[in-house]
């Protein structure tokens, strides 16, 4: 493979690494309720108003913010193309990919005690367990790509 044509892929991977990131922080990062829980009497109520699959921006204050500056910024360091920015975008991609890993084997909202409302004396459900939404998988996904892209282009601009 030229080296054109490497540096091209490298661009075409930043770009769809990026898109891809972007495009995660809107689909579920967890699925909060299980159905069981949904079932019992008067939590429905409770829980009126919480979302029962929250995105990325729903869940996060700041994570959320940084990996859409992220995917961003993969975008325009393929329009941009320099060394010193691909370098920061790779590193930017690593804690993003180790995150996004971390969000997936501990979902963002697990471990939450909830009181039942209709319950005597108000009682504690317990702690409920949340699972990983789709969210942080196409977010892996996208992080790989920009990795992989960012590598790429490192190995042309080296020659």
């Amino acid at each position: 493979m030229s080296d054109r044509a490497r540096e091209l892929a490298a661009d075409w991977l930043l770009v769809l690494g990026g898109a891809t990131v972007l495009v995660s922080l809107f689909t579920p990062w967890s699925h909060q309720f299980p159905a069981s829980l949904l079932s019992i009497p008067g939590l429905n109520v409770a829980l009126r108003d919480v979302p029962r699959n929250p995105t990325a921006w729903q869940v996060y204050s700041s994570a959320d913010v940084l990996l859409a500056l992220l995917g961003a910024a993969s975008i325009v360091v393929a329009l941009v193309g320099r060394r010193s920015a691909r370098i920061t975008v790779a590193l930017a991609a690593a804690v993003g990919l180790a995150f996004a890993v971390h969000a997936m084997n501990v979902p963002p909202t697990n471990g939450l005690d909830l009181v039942n409302p209709a319950a005597p004396a108000h009682g504690y459900i317990g702690r409920t367990y949340a699972s990983a939404g789709v969210g942080q998988t196409v977010a892996v996904i996208g992080l790989a790509l920009v990795l992989l892209g960012a590598a790429l282009g490192l190995r042309t601009r080296r020659r």
